[in-house]
């Protein structure tokens, strides 16, 4: 297991630093400091590689978000802090994020299955908040799912910008996540019409 792991982990460095694409299994071998043979009886691909990678970053990136929403106090604060560690954690995971997104890796069965999967979570996970809301009278929106679809898109949307730091640029200063993400709250909970 030990050996495992410490195979993971070259390739998680080989691949964030060349590509999953330009990666060979040669390549993790050398950076692993094993034999080629030896790569092999672990794995039998690079994409066999990746598959694990992926599954393990998406456990720790749902972990993470559980735990974020456990720490926070009343919906209003489970949102705020299932966005915040949403960005914060896929800036840091090295293969989650770029896997997930982009086009090239749609022909691996596991990455699309991936992806649903966690859209799933993230529905799931959103709309239990906000029924959580809607149930203690703080939001009145008659289909908690649909605005956790919404609220997800309006996330979505944010993803790239916010991974590459883009988006936190605006007229000359650097805006926080957290202030993006008030904002985007602010906007999905009060709206911007005078009451």
């Amino acid at each position: 297991m030990e050996r495992r792991e410490h195979i993971l982990r070259a390739a998680q460095e080989v691949f964030a630093r060349f590509g999953f694409k330009k990666t060979t299994m040669e390549d993790v071998a050398r950076a692993a400091r094993i034999a080629k043979a030896t790569l092999y009886y672990y794995f039998k691909s690079k994409e066999s590689i990746l598959q694990e990678l992926i599954y393990k970053e998406g456990e720790e990136l749902r972990r993470r978000l559980l735990v974020a929403i456990k720490q926070a106090e009343g919906p209003v604060g489970k949102l705020m802090a299932y966005g915040t560690a949403r960005f914060k954690y896929f800036r840091e995971l090295a293969l989650y994020y770029p896997t997930m997104s982009q086009e090239y890796y749609q022909y691996l069965p596991f990455i699309e299955k991936e992806r649903q999967d966690f859209n799933a979570f993230e529905m799931e996970t959103l709309e239990g908040i906000l029924r959580e809301g809607v149930e203690e009278g703080l939001f009145a929106i008659s289909d908690p799912r649909l605005y956790a679809f919404l609220l997800l898109q309006a996330m979505k949307g944010l993803e790239f910008p916010i991974a590459t730091g883009e988006a936190l640029k605006y007229d000359g200063r650097t805006l926080e996540v957290e202030e993006v993400l008030e904002l985007l709250l602010e906007i999905l909970l009060y709206g911007i019409t005078r009451r």
